[in-house]
């Protein structure tokens, strides 16, 4: 998954895509005169997005999770940068 917008062009491997049969898909997103509806869901429990976070890290640890999701090593979900949460001790 990515999320935000590239500075040009990504090049897809079409070959894994189509050997893998894989899905590339892409959102523009919402706009902004929709939020107040996705919020009042939120706000309800309707939608529950703290559902998705898989794990919180620290902000030191956001290096190797870089590195991890650039090796298709990553955990699954969503992962949030914690930066209320104490540095690992030494």
């Amino acid at each position: 998954m990515q999320i935000g917008l590239f500075p040009t062009d990504p090049v897809i491997p079409m070959g894994a895509v189509i050997g893998k049969e894989l899905s590339v898909l892409g959102s523009h997103g919402m706009p902004a005169q929709d939020y107040p509806g996705l919020l009042d869901l939120v706000t309800a429990g309707r939608l529950r997005p703290q559902d998705l976070v898989e794990r919180r890290i620290r902000l030191e640890e956001v290096p190797d999770a870089l590195v991890a999701m650039a090796g298709d090593r990553s955990a699954g979900g969503v992962t949030v940068v914690d930066l209320r949460a104490a540095p690992a001790p030494s």
